[in-house]
């Protein structure tokens, strides 16, 4: 229960961490962008007695900034490692498996919340994660979190329709669309949701939290 609870808070520091990072925000004047600066297409997860792997795979801004408006979006793959017990190594090496034997290794270092992340070049579906640290080697067989369920589009869809009012009320006063931000988020590993803001100027924003599995929502803000 410690070791999720950790995981818990961890991801929900990384969460408020980004996004309500502020900064200048760049945007190309000749194209118009998407209202979604940041979405996830897939996750896969794996967990053991030492490690707990997270992949996630989507699209954001680069650089992410928190200010109501959208940039250049690209692609991303992003690998999580959190040791689950306490970690003396400064490095973690990894190799991603796919269905077709495909492969992609490389290493990461320790991050600010006591986690090995970074983002990584995947260009095909994993299907295992071997990880190396301290000496040690452990094989994971990664598992689709979203396999079966709603997309993220299908919950900035759902949230749209919560927020239908307030939408309508800033589109009358002249106000600028706000840009989303989709994330999934956990508190015990079993029971994701997607965590969808409609970020304002400022730290002006609304957000809901919709399951997955039938787009029902389970809290929202405002």
């Amino acid at each position: 229960m410690k070791k999720k609870m950790l995981l818990f808070v961890c991801l929900i520091l990384a969460v408020c961490a980004a996004v309500f990072a502020l900064a200048a925000c760049d945007r190309t004047p000749s194209e118009e962008p998407s209202d979604i600066s940041r979405s996830v297409s897939a996750l896969y997860i794996a967990d053991g007695d030492e490690f707990s792997v997270t992949l996630e795979v989507g699209a954001k801004e680069t650089p992410f900034v928190a200010d109501g408006k959208v940039g250049e979006v690209k692609e991303f793959a992003s690998l999580t490692v959190t040791p689950l017990t306490v970690a003396e190594y400064d490095e973690i090496a990894f190799v991603i498996t796919g269905g077709e034997q495909e492969t992609l290794s490389g290493t990461l270092t320790a991050g600010g919340f006591g986690d090995f992340k970074s983002d990584i070049p995947l260009g095909f579906v994993p299907a295992k994660i071997s990880v190396t640290a301290g000496g040690q080697t452990t094989e994971f067989e990664l598992s689709s979190v979203l396999d079966g369920k709603l997309t993220a589009t299908d919950a900035v869809n759902v949230a749209r329709k919560l927020f239908a009012d307030l939408i309508e009320e800033e589109r009358a006063a002249g106000s600028p669309s706000r840009e989303i931000y989709v994330k999934l988020i956990t508190g015990d590993r079993e029971n994701f949701y997607y965590y969808v803001s409609f970020i304002g100027e400022g730290t002006d924003y609304w957000g809901a939290l919709v399951k997955p599995e039938d787009g029902s929502v389970v809290s929202r803000r405002p």
